[in-house]
């Protein structure tokens, strides 16, 4: 709010703006929360997936019975 503004409030304009100003504060406090929590809770996933590949690596290194795909095509089909 500019200088010349500011002294063209009367008292309950202030009150007024203060007001605005708290609400658009709490919404910005409750976004930021939950950006926090989805963050989280997608590190925890990911953490969780990184665990369960770790855990079928070591199971597929033990054993014969896991075969390999083949190689890519190098050729494209209809060229």
């Amino acid at each position: 709010m500019s200088a010349a503004r500011r002294g063209s409030l009367c008292p309950r304009e202030y009150k007024t703006e203060i007001t605005k100003l708290r609400e658009r504060l709490a919404r910005s406090e409750q976004s930021i929360d939950e950006l926090t929590d989805f963050r989280t809770q997608a590190l925890a996933r990911l953490a969780a997936q990184h665990e369960e590949i770790l855990r079928l690596r070591e199971a597929a290194a033990g054993t014969n019975r896991v075969s390999r795909l083949p190689t890519p095509r190098t050729t494209m089909i209809g060229t």
